[in-house]
Order: C-alpha cells, then structure tokens, then sequence
C-alpha cells in the first residue's frame, strides 16, 4: 500500500474516533431536563385564612426554593394593595427563584364581572395594577413574563349563553383591549404572554398579534390520567402563532366543588401524588416552562401543601422529582466534562497522530542513523 494510502487511512480512523467521541458529549447534554418548573402561588389565597403576613408568605416562598422548584407563578390579586410587589420581587431575587406574574382583568369575575371587559373602569383599573408590577419587575431580570389572562365569561357564572361569550370573545372591541393591555406591559420592556383558560376547541379564542407568548391549562379531562393528548392538542391550537408555548397551569384535585368543570380529578391524594410525576416526566420534555397549580388550595384539593405548612404526599412527591432531576443533571454534568476531557484529549492523540503519519519518512530517516 502507498504511503499515501496509508495516511488516508489513517487519517479516516482518526476522524471517526474523534467523531464517536464528540457524539458522546451530545448525548451527555441532551440526556438532561431544561425545563423550568414553576408552583403557583398567591399571597392573598394564603393570607385569606391567616391574615396579612410577609413572615408567612416568605416561609412560603422559601419552602418552595427547598422543595426544589425553579420558580415562582404569582397570581397578583391584591399585591399591589398590600404593597407586597417590592417585597415579593426582592425575596424571589435572594432566594433563586425566577417569577412569572399571573393576571386578569376582573379577579376571575370576583372584582368587576367578567362579561362586562373591556369597559373603561375595568381596563383603568386593570392597567393601574399592571403599571406597578411592570415598572418594578423591569428592574429585576428574574422576572420572566407578565401573563395576561383573555378575560372569557363563562356562560355556567356569567349568566349568559355559551353562543354570548363566543361572540364577545371574538369581537374587535375585545382584542383589540387585550392588544392594548399587551402593548401597555411591554412599554415597560417586560414580556407579556397571553393565557386561555378556556378548551380551544370550545372557546376559540383569537390570538394577539403582539403577544410575547402564549400560556395554557390544559388540565386533564380524565380522571385519574395525565391526559397527555389533550395537552398536545390544546397547545396545538396556540402554536400557529409562532411562538412559544409554556404550560401556565395544570394540577390534579381530590373533590370538586360545585358548579365546576370535571377536570383535574383524581380518586385520592395517592394517585395525585403519582400522575404528578408523570406529567412532570411528560411536560418537561416537550415545554420549556411547566407549572403546577397550585401550592395552596382548599377549593378541589389541588394544594402540595397543608395550611399547616406541612407537604402532603403529593408535595413530597413533586420535591422528589426535582431533586432526582438536580442529582441527574449534575451527575450528567459532571460525566460530560469528564467526556470532554477525553475528547480533548483524544483529539490531542489524533493531532499528533497525523503529525507523524505525514513525517513518516523524515522519522524513519533519523531511526536509520
């Protein structure tokens, strides 16, 4: 064989072994989760029972960094009338928690009736509280949206026809306000998603041509089961937009009050505790942002946590999960940069290799004398 052949060859194998070994790495960094899990959690749900507390809700805040969340989804009633946005943007900052702000116009029909936005009291009002939590979240990058609720009357609490909200959620007037309010956030150089509640293919909403993102709660529509079709579904809908897609709530609960759609059910604390690991096993593959709902809720069951401040089984079993995900991907960390060094040094190996296959002969010169 020439000697040109040879170094071909030589050269070939080389190339191949570097190669295997840089597919290695790849593997090592595609093997881990990078998906963000967040728990939805509101002050006032907490301070409803309690009372107004900072100690509590920075208790609260603090056990939700110890169960191993990667942040925080806070539903914004009445944080800017407890003057809470400050503290609660400072706290998460210190403790390493990001934070996605979750908000609707009229309190899920508590504060003004949801059938009548976008009328000017609700939308000043609205745009008021949003003007605090943006100028103050502008000068935090932790804070990584402000989600914007489409505001959709519900026939089964609105009092209305099921034909009555399609037609209002589809007026001009309606998004074109939400249009407005998105444009309004963004003014103060925060992200802003846009979020449905509703079952797109019962409340087809229109998407918002300026919206950043777009958050969903497609919870399960079968009882004792994850759902996952359901979820590809519902995020399908939205990924016609073009951008991205992040799940904004979802949760299973125990009992369901009345009045109140079948979703979410689960036969008992047990089997919630179970299918929580499996969406999260689920979700955190296909969304970058996930988040559960909620940390506390007496209405249906869905809380990880006591009043008390004590984890139920379920808690216990999403804190498992997150902290069986930070062991792997650190373990994987640490065996990629064990990879790389054997890339490194393999390609050391490999550059010294062609150095002497295309010295050959000068090598074999100085062998003879």
């Amino acid at each position: 064989m020439g000697q040109g052949k040879k170094k071909v060859k030589c050269f070939m194998l080389v190339t191949l072994f570097v190669l295997y070994q840089l597919n290695f790495v790849c593997s090592g960094f595609c093997f881990s989760s990078n998906a963000l899990v967040f728990l939805a959690y509101s002050p006032y749900w907490f301070q409803y029972y309690r009372g107004n507390n900072w100690t509590d809700v920075a208790r609260d805040l603090e056990l939700i960094k110890m169960m191993g969340f990667d942040g925080v989804r806070i539903h914004y009633e009445y944080v800017v009338e407890y003057g809470l946005v400050e503290r609660l943007l400072n706290y998460t900052r210190y403790l390493g928690l990001k934070v996605i702000w979750a908000t609707h116009a009229t309190y899920w029909n508590n504060k003004y009736p949801t059938k009548d936005f976008p009328n000017a009291t609700i939308v000043e009002n609205y745009k008021a509280e949003l003007s605090q939590i943006a100028n103050a979240s502008s000068r935090y990058s932790h804070v990584l949206y402000v989600s914007v609720f489409y505001p959709i009357p519900f026939a089964e609490v609105s009092g209305i026809t099921h034909e009555e909200c399609l037609q209002h959620i589809n007026s001009t007037e309606f998004n074109a306000a939400l249009e407005n309010i998105v444009a309004f956030v963004k003014s103060f150089g925060i992200k802003c998603a846009v979020e449905s509640e509703g079952i797109p293919k019962d409340f087809p909403v229109k998407l918002i041509e300026n919206a950043d993102a777009y958050f969903i709660q497609p919870y399960s529509t079968i009882k004792d089961n994850i759902d996952a079709q359901h979820i590809l579904d519902y995020a399908a809908y939205f990924e016609k937009s073009g951008k991205e897609v992040y799940i904004g709530e979802y949760g299973f609960r125990t009992w369901k009050p009345a009045h109140h759609w079948d979703f979410g059910m689960v036969s008992c604390e047990g089997a919630k505790a179970g299918l929580i690991q499996q969406f999260f096993d689920f979700a955190s593959s296909r969304f970058e942002i996930i988040t559960y709902f909620a940390m506390y809720d007496g209405d249906g069951g869905w809380g990880l946590v006591n009043n008390d401040g004590t984890l139920r089984l379920s808690g216990w079993s999403a804190s498992q999960w997150l902290h069986n995900r930070e062991i792997e991907n650190s373990t994987n960390q640490l065996l990629t940069g064990i990879t790389i060094g054997i890339v490194v040094e393999a390609v050391a190996i490999a550059a010294l290799t062609v150095v002497i296959v295309l010295n050959y002969r000068k090598i074999k010169k100085l062998q003879i004398r």
